[in-house]
């Protein structure tokens, strides 16, 4: 998409520090998006989808810009590559700065990163685990946290949280993906609980399931 036909397509008249995004239209025409581990798999068709979408500003958060920038040589003018990693407070801090700057607000925020180590709980080490949690659990708290005044900037408040069925209780019967199936079930949690001390601000938060995609480094044959 060029940037002309972005501009004839919304009357875009530019961004404002006090107001965010200016178009003729309302403010919801325009909904701005940030996707955290958006350089593969889910994320990556995360971008692909949304950049085509006319009303959509969209910031890929990724831990390596590069790896991104190889599937968006010309990016379109609505997609924002941001260095984010969600394991490091100062990298999401830089991250919600840059957002705020270029856009004032976020609309939908998307916590799609997520690792799996391939392993059996038993054969899961202390620091694997460890690892596993601070990016799928703890890295999903540390960026609503740090973007929810931008969150609740906007009309529209929604956080989906890649989430799986393998952290249900309910349906485990599996000996496989003990780390991951942990922080799944965490991250279920850790959505309720956002939803419940956000209600009055009327913010959506939504698990979701995708189902299980191939060739990631989550798409396991076993997994």
């Amino acid at each position: 998409m060029s940037a002309n036909r972005h501009v004839r397509a919304w009357n875009w008249t530019g961004f404002n520090p006090n107001e965010g995004w200016r178009t003729t239209m309302a403010e919801s025409a325009v909904i701005v998006y940030f996707v955290t581990g958006a350089s593969r798999g889910i994320g990556l068709e995360f971008i692909r989808q949304l950049v085509g979408r006319p009303n959509a500003v969209v910031f890929a958060g990724v831990r390596n810009p590069a790896a991104l920038n190889k599937h968006f040589p010309d990016p379109p003018s609505n997609v924002h590559v941001v260095q984010c990693d969600v394991t490091s407070d100062e990298s999401v801090s830089a991250a919600v700065e840059t957002v705020s700057k270029i856009a004032g607000r976020v609309d939908v925020l998307i916590n799609n990163a997520a690792i799996e180590n391939g392993l059996d709980v038993r054969d899961t080490s202390v620091d694997s685990f460890r690892s596993v949690l601070e990016t799928n659990l703890v890295g999903v708290h540390r960026t609503t946290r740090a973007f929810m005044p931008l969150v609740l900037k906007s009309s529209v408040k929604k956080v989906i949280n890649m989430s799986s069925d393998f952290g249900s209780i309910a349906l485990n019967d599996r000996s496989i993906c003990g780390a991951y199936n942990t922080s799944k079930a965490g991250l279920n949690m850790l959505t309720v609980q956002y939803k419940n001390e956000y209600a009055e601000e009327d913010v959506i938060f939504i698990p979701m399931h995708p189902g299980n995609v191939i060739p990631t480094r989550l798409g396991y044959a076993n997994c």
